[in-house]
């Protein structure tokens, strides 16, 4: 038998040794050697941190799913025998469940139809996932946008929360996945537009209408917080109309979940970052639609950072209390025609909301009533004075008189108004997006310099991002 000399180079003997095997051996090695990169420590510290992270939950949400099934299976006193035949039925599910996440999505899956938005960071198109025929609303995200504007941390709280939300006020996060460009968000598709688009088409809404949308955010805002989130980014851009003319809450972009792996100084290895960048489209999208819509003194704004809490612009410390402030800021806009603190630049309007004992005002010609105008009071208040308890909140009287909400079938009452759709394609409740808007924020060869300049490399961000819901598995 011939001998390898000791003197061989290293990667001759490896060459050597690869010839000494079956010739399946060795394609399976050379396949594994060719999908081995080399990462920093703590690019593979971040990664195991997150994998271990998402492990436990996953166990949580499984004990979690469990207990429910016990809890309802007792409530109707289900005999010894069908309780185990549904125990199984769960178990084949999670079984299920567990081998789709292992196998890959990718964007190919899905056909588009027509694009609904674009954002700072991407595109959100009408999809068709192919093998089952459904509709989604598909947000794409870019990785290189969303590394260089340090925002890894918001895109993994929205996630999260999208992921964990299980209920009716908040639009359901059916996939998630990424490919080397881009982040997928793959979501139910609401078809009615949002609350700017009709505050643009009304101008001012009749109080009955303004209550109806109010005693349902306040609904969805409490479900939000019971989670255990904030979501910081209550405006009117992100209440969708559904079909039916209910709300649900979208893009929780800026949402916090105050965890650790939902902290921007964590993601961007320990330097602080501000947990709202005021330079990026979240500042600039409201007004500026209104502008290009034309909507009554707003022709020459260019953007306006109405909806957040002082507390927040003066990055003082905050707590959930800051989504009912943005709720009064809506409740002014939807009956008096316009936002509180309008003003011709965002730092104007900035120092507006600051300063907001000096310029909260509502016009006596708006001829709201007392109660209308004491629940904006109460609501934009310092956080220690603010009503932020969601039963004072319903409690209030402008929600008692003079018909009281019935805040437990609510969701299931007539809405007073229905969006107006034609079809299952029909995308004409969102604003149509210009040419020269798509590609506003296309990547670029300054983009990807910006990014070797920093040390920052986009892949490494996102760690476990795959995400398929549960009972949706089957797909």
């Amino acid at each position: 038998m011939s001998t390898t000399p000791l003197t061989q180079p290293l990667q001759q003997q490896h060459e050597a040794s690869l010839h000494q095997l079956p010739q399946s051996q060795q394609q399976h090695q050379q396949r594994s050697a060719s999908t081995i990169r080399h990462v920093p420590a703590a690019a593979c510290k971040f990664y195991l941190e997150h994998h271990f992270e998402n492990l436990m939950k996953h166990h949580h949400e499984r004990i979690k799913r469990r207990q429910k099934l016990e809890e309802e299976m007792n409530k109707v006193k289900l005999s010894e025998q069908a309780q185990e035949q549904l125990r199984q039925l769960l178990s084949m599910k999670e079984s299920r469940h567990l081998r789709m996440k292992r196998s890959k999505l990718n964007v190919g899956m899905f056909h588009k139809h027509a694009l609904l938005g674009v954002g700072a960071f991407g595109e959100v198109h009408l999809v068709r996932k192919k093998d089952n025929d459904q509709l989604y609303a598909m947000k794409t995200l870019r990785k290189s946008q969303v590394a260089l504007r340090n925002q890894a941390a918001h895109v993994n709280a929205e996630r999260d929360i999208l992921g964990e939300a299980d209920n009716e006020w908040i639009v359901k996060l059916y996939y998630s996945f990424q490919d080397e460009k881009n982040l997928y968000f793959v979501m139910e598709y609401i078809p009615g537009g949002d609350l700017m688009s009709l505050l643009i088409k009304k101008g001012i809404f009749e109080e009955n209408l303004s209550r109806f949308y109010m005693a349902e955010m306040t609904l969805a805002i409490e479900s939000v917080h019971r989670m255990g989130f904030c979501h910081r980014d209550i405006k009117p851009d992100n209440v969708l109309l559904c079909s039916n003319g209910h709300i649900k809450l979208t893009d929780f972009g800026l949402c916090t979940g105050f965890r650790w792996s939902h902290n921007s100084t964590y993601w961007n290895g320990g330097i602080p970052e501000d947990s709202v960048d005021m330079s990026n489209d979240y500042t600039s999208k409201p007004l500026e639609r209104r502008k290009r819509r034309h909507r009554r003194h707003c022709q020459s704004l260019v953007g306006t950072p109405n909806y957040i809490a002082p507390e927040i612009l003066q990055r003082r410390h905050y707590t959930k209390s800051c989504d009912w402030w943005s709720l009064g800021v809506i409740a002014f806009e939807m009956m008096v025609g316009h936002p509180p603190f309008l003003a011709r630049s965002p730092a104007e309007t900035q120092h507006k909301v600051i300063n907001w004992r000096q310029f909260l005002h509502v016009p006596p010609a708006a001829r709201l009533r007392q109660e209308a105008s004491d629940i904006i009071y109460r609501l934009c208040a310092d956080p220690g004075e603010r009503l932020s308890d969601p039963a004072n909140i319903k409690a209030h009287p402008f929600f008692c008189t003079p018909d009281p909400v019935n805040w437990d079938t609510l969701l299931h009452s007539t809405a007073p108004y229905v969006p107006l759709i034609r079809d299952e394609l029909d995308t004409s409740n969102f604003d149509p997006v210009e040419e020269d808007a798509r590609g506003a924020d296309s990547d670029g060869d300054d983009t990807s310099e910006q990014l070797a300049q920093d040390g920052i490399n986009p892949h490494e961000k996102f760690p476990d991002f795959t995400y398929r819901r549960f009972f949706d598995s089957i797909y």
